[in-house]
């Protein structure tokens, strides 16, 4: 029989020969190269994520030396980032994500996205965006927006996240939307609109086969007029600017996004507003 110390003694030379392997080496520094993913597109194309065989083996090298050496229990890590993506500009731009997902983003809108074995997870901070989520359904996909929290299977719908509000537009399949507070949660279907404002959720239909802004319009359904002008600043040259208007005032209609002049000229109308246009700002303000 075999003594210990010389079954140890051949088990470390296993050991050196495997990790000084040629091989070995280079698959792990191409994994190390490749493992940061960051990107900004300027058009649609996909994230390249590293390849796997690198990982692959290593992780049969591990295998074999905790086969050999190591008897303990199994411990589980946490799943590791996948991919991670940034997207910011300010021009309406169409994306893949990683995943496979695609995505119409509106113009001035940030998106982020990761994902993992586990999960998928977007933050839209701002403005937009269209979403047709490839089905993964051991991999929910779940947006964060505004005051609302955004989570399906696979399916296509559309958010804005706007000045205080949140809405959401189901095009296809369905999806679960969340107050930030969680005291309020609803299930949506295509034809479905939910706007979620002050931790409330109000549900009603419509019957466009693709979102508005996609179509060159913006829809105001009773929204504050500060919400109005965030909203018409995302498609402005010149920023626009209230002054001393009153808070109060609500303003609907539609209005196209390539005339924001001429929108604001209707709402100033409408309002009993007074409108002052200059080379660097366009000033909307009370005329009391």
């Amino acid at each position: 029989m075999v003594s210990t110390s010389k079954k140890n003694a051949n088990n470390e030379q296993l050991t050196q020969q495997i990790w000084h392997d040629p091989a070995l080496i280079e698959a792990l520094q191409k994994v190390e190269e490749e493992a940061e993913v960051h990107l900004l597109v300027k058009e649609p194309r996909k994230l390249k994520l590293w390849t796997w065989g690198g990982a692959l083996a290593a992780s049969v090298i591990f295998s074999f030396i905790s086969f050999n050496f190591i008897k303990s229990d199994v411990t589980t890590s946490a799943p590791a980032s996948v991919a991670a993506q940034y997207y910011s500009g300010n021009d309406a731009e169409n994306l893949i994500l990683s995943d496979e997902s695609k995505v119409a983003l509106n113009q001035h809108s940030t998106l982020k996205f990761s994902e993992n074995s586990q999960s998928r997870t977007a933050l839209l901070s701002k403005g937009e965006a269209y979403f047709s989520i490839k089905r993964d359904i051991e991999r929910p996909f779940t947006l964060e927006v505004g005051n609302a929290t955004i989570r399906v299977l696979g399916t296509a719908f559309n958010v804005n996240n706007t000045l205080g509000e949140t809405n959401i537009d189901v095009f296809h399949g369905k999806v679960s939307v969340k107050t930030i507070d969680g005291k309020q949660q609803i299930e949506l279907v295509k034809g479905q609109r939910a706007r979620v404002y002050n931790n409330n959720i109000i549900v009603s239909t419509f019957t466009a086969k693709q979102p508005d802004w996609q179509l060159g319009w913006l829809n105001f359904d009773d929204v504050s007029i500060s919400n109005a002008v965030y909203q018409l600043n995302r498609y402005a040259q010149r920023p626009v600017v209230l002054s001393k208007v009153d808070a109060n005032l609500r303003v609907s209609g539609r209005f196209k996004t390539n005339d924001v002049l001429g929108a604001l000229t209707l709402i100033a109308q409408l309002n009993k507003l007074s409108i002052n246009t200059f080379d660097d700002s366009i000033i909307l303000s009370s005329t009391d």
